[in-house]
C-alpha cells in the first residue's frame, strides 16, 4: 500500500513540475523582452517558423533580435488562452521610439503559438490591429526626428541612426518645444511645391536654407536661400524677399509678389 501511495505521489509531483504551454509562452516572451538568445533558443524547436508578412526560420528569427534590441522592442500580453494544442494571445507591441516620440495608438497583434514535443514549433501573427493609425503617427513623429539627426550629426544613412537611436532620441525629446516645431516644419518642407496661380511655378526646398525658385513665364530656375520664422518662410531674391505662410504640411500661401497657393507634389 505504501508503495502505491509513493508511486501516486511521485506521479502527481512530476505532473505538477511540468510547465503548461501557457507558462512556456510567458517564459518565451520574457526571454524575448530581455533579448536572451540562449534561453529563446532552448524553447524553440529546430524547425521553428515565424509567420508574419515575411516567413523566418529559427536562425533568422534569433538574428532579428539584434535589431529589436536597439529599439528596446517589448511585447506585453493583454490576453492569453491555452487551447490544449495551441496558445492564442493578444499582445501590445512597443519600442523606445513609440514611448519617447509618443507614437499612438500602440500596435496590437493576435498570435497563435504551436508546440511539438514541448518545443515551440511556430508563431503565426494572425491579425495586426491599429497598423494604419500607428504608421501615420510614426511618420509624423519620426521624419522630423530623422531630419534633426541628419542636421546635427551629419548622418545620412538611416541604419547608422538606429545604431545609437536611444542617444539621439533622448537628445531630441529634450529640445525646447519651439525647436522641435522648427524641425517638424523643416522636414515637411522638403520637396517640391507647385502653384497654378502665382508668378512662380515651383519652389523646391532642400535642407534648412536652400530653395530653388522656378518662374511661371520662362521656367527658369534659380537657387537662393530661405529663412523660417515661426509659420512664415522668407525667400531671398535679387529684388525683394518672397513671403509665404505655412498653412499645413502640404500647403504654402504666398503673399505679395509670391501671391498664390503652392501645393506639395507627390513626386
Amino acid at each position: 500500500m505504501k508503495k502505491i501511495l509513493l508511486i501516486f505521489a511521485s506521479a502527481i509531483f512530476l505532473v505538477s513540475c511540468q510547465q503548461s504551454k501557457q507558462e512556456k509562452v510567458n517564459d518565451f516572451l520574457d526571454a524575448i523582452n530581455r533579448f536572451d538568445k540562449e534561453k529563446s533558443n532552448q524553447i524553440l524547436a529546430d524547425n521553428f517558423t515565424y509567420y508574419e508578412k515575411d516567413t523566418l526560420n529559427k536562425s533568422e528569427y534569433l538574428t532579428r533580435m539584434d535589431s529589436l534590441k536597439n529599439v528596446e522592442y517589448k511585447s506585453t500580453i493583454l490576453n492569453i488562452q491555452d487551447l490544449d494544442s495551441i496558445v492564442k494571445t493578444e499582445e501590445k507591441v512597443t519600442s523606445i521610439v513609440d514611448s519617447l516620440l509618443e507614437v499612438t495608438p500602440n500596435i496590437i497583434q493576435k498570435k497563435t503559438y504551436r508546440f511539438s514535443d514541448d518545443k515551440l514549433k511556430s508563431i503565426t501573427v494572425d491579425t495586426t490591429l491599429n497598423y494604419e493609425e500607428y504608421m501615420k503617427s510614426l511618420n509624423e513623429k519620426i521624419i522630423p526626428f530623422a531630419f534633426y539627426v541628419q542636421d546635427q550629426h551629419d548622418i545620412q544613412d538611416e541604419k547608422e541612426i538606429f545604431k545609437n537611436i536611444k542617444k539621439y532620441l533622448t537628445e531630441y525629446v529634450t529640445l525646447p518645444v519651439s525647436e522641435r516645431k522648427k524641425y517638424r516644419t523643416y522636414s515637411s518642407l522638403q520637396g517640391t511645391y507647385i502653384s497654378k496661380n502665382s508668378l512662380y511655378r515651383k519652389l523646391i526646398f532642400r535642407g534648412k536654407k536652400t530653395v530653388t525658385v522656378v518662374d511661371a513665364f520662362f521656367g527658369f530656375p534659380f537657387a537662393t536661400s530661405y529663412e523660417l520664422d515661426e509659420n512664415y518662410i522668407r525667400i531671398r531674391t535679387d529684388k525683394s524677399d518672397l513671403l509665404l505662410e505655412v498653412k499645413d504640411s502640404k500647403t504654402l500661401i504666398g503673399e505679395g509678389f509670391a501671391a498664390g497657393t503652392f501645393t506639395k507634389s507627390n513626386e
